[in-house]
């Protein structure tokens, strides 16, 4: 087979690769360790895998069209995911490209409760460990105990390597849908990922006797290697909501194969066992004939009503701006990405980013705040748009991130299918927001939205 050279730039740095005819470009550069954010999972509708041609440019793809400005097509900028080595080639990196190191919040509120471990019969074990697992679209966190002592004995956490396939849910769920070889590498891919972690928690993971999940839907059928045909396409009813038991022999994880694997179950569809965790620890950190709305932001945002006579839940579709992705600058909450951003009384504007690194991209908690700063000093108008003097593509916050009318818009449509989930929840129960005694915000950005 016929080879070509493809020349790559990125910052400072040059290499030089001799390629096979026909090989998709995004792949040679995360083969070489160039990892370009690609929310979603290499379809071309994100448009962030930006490169440079410094050799003649290709003819622009739909995708291209529809995500990239005329002006930068006309000066070589194509997505990685839409081109192949046909010639040789030189490029420069353009998109942002992913850094390792996701940031979680592991210190907390440590529960004081009666420990009675479930352990199955037959095992005897000196000191059984238990995990539990959060297995979220973008990170997984495990935490290991000893189920005598009820010590937590060390928490680990990772990306999702799912995330090569699209870092939000919607793209993961595409792909495993489209391609029964790609629900399986899903699937094997975290497992991997759990085993690794559980190895590197314990050198007995054979100790371990009971393992405990929770993920939303798709995450969970997928692990469980469940088709979701029927979630994401009409009448979108998952297959399995009830309490799952596995044996560990079958779960392909590190653990005593007679041990005991329970993946949470799901209060519907698309409210999964990951809100179940949630309101397990409502129950015992809140009062317990408190009122609260339980709201989980993400692509699909889930929200319970949970009152001393009942709860109601209902979920909505948000989209992915939530997580990054969907935005012009978008990107995971990773080191660099925009979190906050302040006006700090002396005419300028202050941006503050994860690990205090380098301004990347701006992440969830950052497009929510930066949206409403640039509100409360008069830039975005009531109904979202920039007043005259902000330039046409946007407001600006580093050298090459900056926030367009577009996120502005999308994040609106996120809004909105929030607000309106909300409000038809506390109308049908015959409730308004100031009968709420409390509002909770689960996950990370529970810890980083400003009340």
């Amino acid at each position: 087979m016929k080879t070509f050279k493809l020349t790559i730039r990125e910052k400072n740095k040059k290499k030089t690769l001799s390629l096979d005819k026909g090989t998709l470009i995004s792949k040679v550069l995360q083969d070489h360790g160039i990892s370009l954010d690609t929310p979603c999972g290499g379809y071309g509708s994100c448009g962030k895998c930006r490169i440079r041609y410094l050799s003649s440019p290709p003819e622009s793809t739909p995708a291209e069209k529809k995500n990239i400005p005329q002006e930068s097509l006309d000066h070589g900028i194509r997505l990685a995911c839409q081109h192949h080595v046909t010639e040789d080639l030189k490029i420069k990196i353009e998109g942002i490209v992913t850094q390792k190191g996701l940031h979680i919040l592991s210190d907390g509120i440590e529960l004081e409760s009666e420990l009675n471990p479930d352990i199955p019969g037959g095992i005897f074990i000196k000191n059984p460990l238990g995990l539990a697992v959060d297995i979220g679209t973008t990170t997984l966190v495990v935490t290991l105990h000893n189920l005598k002592s009820g010590k937590r004995l060390g928490i680990r956490s990772r990306s999702n390597p799912q995330s090569k396939y699209g870092t939000d849910i919607i793209s993961r769920a595409n792909a495993a849908t489209e391609s029964a070889e790609d629900a399986k590498t899903l699937q094997e891919l975290i497992i991997k990922a759990i085993n690794h972690l559980i190895r590197d928690l314990t050198k007995h993971p054979k100790d371990i006797v009971h393992v405990v999940m929770a993920g939303n839907t798709v995450m969970t059928h997928i692990l469980l290697g469940l088709s979701i045909d029927s979630l994401v396409t009409a009448p979108y009813i998952a297959p399995v909501t009830d309490l799952q038991i596995l044996e560990g022999a079958d779960s392909g994880l590190a653990m005593h194969p007679r041990g005991k694997v329970t993946v949470l179950p799901g209060i519907g569809s698309f409210i999964g066992g990951d809100i179940a965790a949630d309101l397990l620890v409502c129950r015992e950190i809140l009062p317990q004939n408190a009122t609260y709305l339980l709201m989980d932001l993400g692509t699909n945002c889930e929200i319970v009503l949970k009152t001393p006579e009942f709860s109601v839940a209902s979920s909505a579709p948000a989209g992915p701006v939530m997580e990054g992705a969907g935005i012009t600058c978008g990107m995971q909450a990773e080191p660099g990405a925009v979190s906050d951003l302040f006006f700090n009384g002396k005419g300028r504007f202050q941006a503050v980013t994860i690990d205090n690194q380098a301004v990347s991209g701006i992440c969830g908690s950052g497009l929510i705040h930066s949206i409403h700063t640039l509100w409360k000093q008069m830039l975005i108008t009531d109904d979202g748009r920039f007043v005259e003097k902000i330039p046409r593509k946007g407001f600006r916050i580093d050298r090459h991130v900056y926030l367009s009318p577009q996120d502005i818009r999308a994040y609106q449509m996120a809004k909105g299918a929030i607000a309106a989930t909300r409000k038809m929840l506390l109308q049908d129960a015959g409730l308004s927001p100031q009968d709420l005694d409390f509002l909770v915000l689960a996950g990370g950005f529970g810890h980083y939205i400003r009340p």
